[in-house]
């Protein structure tokens, strides 16, 4: 499968290559020439083209999730959230927002999988987020068996109704009013399932969401 979707990304993305090339040459070379709205039609190709590579970017990390991980390692959490939070500083910075980050353990896992859970997670709670002063806040409580993370956000939260679906694929329960390919939660899940933990989330609109995942200390 991850074969399969290896090729199929790769073929989307030569024409999208090609499109997107000659659209900054129209919007390089022919700019002054167009009206507004000629403008604003090159622009809304180009966000198109950005959308469907997210998209394709997301199929493959869906796919490389079903992976057996074998790059297992010591991996200092409050290290690699320094990492996640310089690689999501412009969103931080365009929302005016805030990452919190307490103390977190070194824990033996796969960094790639653990830094694109926490990417995604902490992301959602700064898009999906309507106050002036987005935040997120990471914590974690440990027990002798498990480590249990705790991502809460103060951002529109989830209706109760779709709680149970919201780690399902393409699930996008704002499809219009914020960006987003629907893959970032379900990715989130099956690096989890791969831990062999779990991960769940608690909400209330209007009050933010607390996105909680287990994973075992052994």
């Amino acid at each position: 499968m991850e074969d399969f979707t290896s090729t199929v990304s790769h073929d989307l993305k030569a024409p999208l290559r090609s499109i997107q090339g000659f659209n900054m040459l129209l919007m390089e070379d022919y700019a002054d020439t167009l009206d507004e709205a000629g403008r604003r039609y090159l622009n809304l190709v180009n966000e198109g083209i950005e959308r469907m590579n997210t998209l394709i970017e997301d199929l493959l990390k869906l796919s490389r999730v079903g992976r057996k991980f074998i790059d297992v390692e010591s991996v200092d959490l409050t290290e690699l959230l320094e990492e996640v939070k310089a690689d999501l500083s412009a969103r931080i910075e365009e929302r005016g927002g805030e990452v919190e980050v307490g103390k977190l353990p070194t824990v033996s896992t796969q960094r790639v999988w653990m830094k694109e859970l926490f990417t995604n997670l902490i992301d959602n709670g700064l898009k999906f987020n309507k106050s002036d002063k987005p935040r997120v806040e990471i914590s974690c409580d440990a027990s002798e068996k498990s480590y249990l993370f705790k991502v809460k956000d103060n951002g529109i939260g989830i209706e109760e109704e779709y709680l149970s679906r919201i780690f399902g694929v393409m699930e996008r329960l704002t499809p219009q009013e914020y960006e987003g390919t629907g893959f970032g939660l379900n990715i989130c899940k099956k690096v989890v399932d791969k831990f062999d933990g779990n991960i769940w989330v608690e909400s209330k609109p209007g009050e933010g969401s607390t996105f909680f995942f287990t994973i075992p200390r052994n």
